[in-house]
């Protein structure tokens, strides 16, 4: 066939015929190459997230306040950075008086200094000359509760005094966990490290504790575990599961008494 015989209206065919053919061929190839990708490249970054937020309007006249509610939508892959900054301000690394070897890691429950680690590590060191590193770096001396409890974690007093260098962790209600909600993780031995992962398994009783199965792991005790709005769900205790993934629910504690249960995730 000549070419340049064609007429116009076969041309345009022709060229409609070659983009159909062209475009089938890129979408084969596509999807071939999306099926031998890991599962974190093919995982969509760039989702929708939806949250209301309930903001209290004082009237004019001082008689009473209006509250008012309004969706906000944000792309997951702007919200995840700015929670996770959030919450690396209220995690803190522990070590032995004046060395750097991280034993623990914890977070800090309130403006006193309360916080929360991984009992097993803390037992390993004697409870004894301990050190908190906070965010700001500051380190500060911290005292090991004795509580007697038969927990996975153990609450701490850590001496912030009139310390900046940190900010209390905002906890989020178990009971609105939700199978496949989001998870993030902040662990390591030294600087921080990041892992995404999922709730796999809403929390089950077992025996006096409550377990819930997420897929992101951590061998360093007391690592954090939040939500995508910044909000802890627990901490690291791998001394429950061989394979360093278990973490325990954070509540806080109403006195004398302590209340925690544990999740792990696998």
């Amino acid at each position: 066939m000549d070419l340049e015989q064609l007429t116009k209206h076969q041309i345009l065919l022709l060229t409609l015929l070659v983009s159909f053919v062209t475009s089938i061929a890129t979408g084969i190839v596509t999807v071939s190459l999306m099926d031998q990708a890991p599962e974190g490249v093919t995982r969509v970054i760039n989702q929708i997230v939806e949250r209301t937020v309930e903001t209290v309007v004082p009237d004019t006249q001082g008689a009473a306040t209006a509250t008012t509610e309004k969706t906000v939508v944000i792309q997951q892959d702007e919200l995840v950075p700015q929670s996770i900054a959030t919450v690396q301000k209220s995690v803190i690394r522990i070590v032995r008086e004046g060395e750097g070897e991280v034993l623990a890691r914890g977070v800090i429950l309130d403006q006193r200094g309360l916080a929360v680690t991984d009992r097993a590590a803390l037992a390993a060191a004697e409870n004894r000359n301990l050190e908190a590193i906070l965010y700001s770096g500051e380190r500060v001396a911290l005292t090991v509760r004795d509580d007697n409890a038969a927990t996975a974690a153990v609450f701490i007093d850590v001496n912030v005094g009139t310390s900046t260098g940190f900010v209390q962790a905002t906890l989020t209600d178990p009971a609105k966990l939700t199978l496949g909600q989001t998870v993030l993780r902040i662990s390591g031995s030294g600087s921080d490290t990041v892992s995404q992962g999922v709730i796999a398994a809403l929390p089950a009783a077992e025996g006096d504790r409550q377990v819930v199965e997420a897929s992101v792991a951590s061998a360093t005790p007391g690592s954090v575990l939040l939500t995508i709005f910044g909000e802890v769900v627990g901490i690291a205790t791998p001394s429950l599961s061989p394979n360093n993934d278990s973490y325990t629910i954070i509540t806080m504690p109403s006195a004398p008494a302590t209340v925690i249960n544990t999740v792990s995730s696998s």
